[in-house]
């Protein structure tokens, strides 16, 4: 179900831009899924390679994250 997905932790592997969309992978196992992803602060982009944690998913697969400290 896609709320399992909030609180996962994942990996920005598109760079989410200021206002726009970006992609995330995150770990299932064995595997990995992608998906497009919005950062909760609009305002401020996330780089590749920032890890960050799911905080709203958007079905069927977009995700709002937030960048960890």
């Amino acid at each position: 179900m896609a709320t399992d997905l909030v609180g996962r932790e994942g990996l920005v592997t598109t760079t989410i831009p200021v206002g726009g969309m970006g992609e995330v992978r995150l770990g299932f196992g064995r595997g990995s899924e992608t998906y497009g992803a919005y950062g909760a602060n609009r305002g401020v982009p996330v780089p590749i390679g920032t890890r960050v944690t799911v905080v709203q998913v958007y079905p069927p697969r977009t995700l709002v994250v937030s960048a960890d400290a």
